[in-house]
């Protein structure tokens, strides 16, 4: 009888799973914002023209780039606070003037077709691309970076003086002191506020005067979160998303921008089946926790 019982709820328990999962996926997919993660950096070198130039090519809405400050003070694209992982020199961005970087390769570490490329400075980016698309600039270490917040604000400025629409603009930083200073110098830009651990509804609410958008590290967005930031009229965006299957994740759980790699791809017979399988994993985890 116990047998016949233990049988009845397991049976009970994979067919509530299947309808869950069939139920997820007729789910209407949420419209996003597509952020290209360093420029379409899985096609060509991250945070350099050509990825940034594939980026628009293949029609994302946002370039995501990072600026740091060299030596001599000028706001130069780079992720690494060392040069040694995307060139093919070595030493600290900010001990390297800009006529030392712009000697460097930042190409042919990701394929022999791009050798030449150089570490792009932030004016060069804003004047090829600034009318073309949307750019989604982080600023690294800003705390410890001299007038970086300030540099920065200056140059948007006087881009923005000379035509450019400050919509097509935004700032972010995991340094929510800097990301408050950016926001009173520049109050016409959107600022956001870069998230690796959870936060909760007292740190969201207090951010809100000077942030309107937060990017969000992917496993952590729920729906539960994600309720809360709308309910104060943020922007939610995904940090990064690598994988195909996942896009329709974020989409369903409705965040506003997606930054990623690569453009998201008409799914396949194969690629539909491999989400219902990892969905299904999903669901199974969450029911046994």
């Amino acid at each position: 009888m116990r047998g016949s019982l233990n049988k009845s709820l397991i049976a009970s328990v994979i067919l509530g799973l299947i309808i869950s999962s069939l139920s997820y996926f007729f789910q209407p997919l949420f419209p996003f914002k597509s952020i290209a993660h360093r420029g379409a950096s899985a096609y060509a070198p991250e945070n350099t023209m050509a990825a940034f130039e594939k980026a628009v090519d293949l029609g994302f809405d946002y370039i995501e780039l990072d600026v740091r400050m060299s030596k001599d003070h000028q706001l130069v694209v780079i992720h690494d606070g060392d040069v040694k992982r995307t060139t093919n020199g070595e030493g600290f961005v900010n001990e390297m003037t800009v006529e030392e970087l712009k000697q460097l390769d930042a190409g042919s570490w990701f394929d022999e077709a791009y050798e030449g490329e150089k570490i792009p400075l932030l004016y060069e980016v804003l004047e090829q691309f600034g009318e073309k698309i949307g750019l989604l600039i982080e600023m690294k270490s800003p705390e410890t970076e001299n007038m970086m917040t300030e540099s920065l604000s200056i140059l948007l400025s006087s881009f923005i003086k000379d035509g450019l629409n400050p919509r097509a603009i935004k700032v972010q930083s995991f340094h929510v002191n800097e990301i408050k200073k950016f926001h009173e110098l520049s109050p016409n830009i959107e600022a956001g506020i870069l998230l690796s651990k959870p936060l909760d509804m007292f740190h969201l609410a207090s951010y809100r005067s000077f942030a309107s958008f937060v990017a969000v590290h992917h496993p952590l967005l729920s729906k539960s979160f994600i309720s809360q930031a709308k309910l104060l009229d943020y922007e939610v965006y995904s940090w990064t998303i690598k994988h195909q299957y996942q896009f329709s994740i974020m989409q369903r759980l409705k965040v506003h921008g997606i930054i990623s790699n690569e453009e998201k791809k008409t799914a396949s017979n194969q690629s539909l089946a491999i989400n219902f399988f990892k969905r299904g994993q999903e669901l199974i985890k969450r029911s046994f926790m």
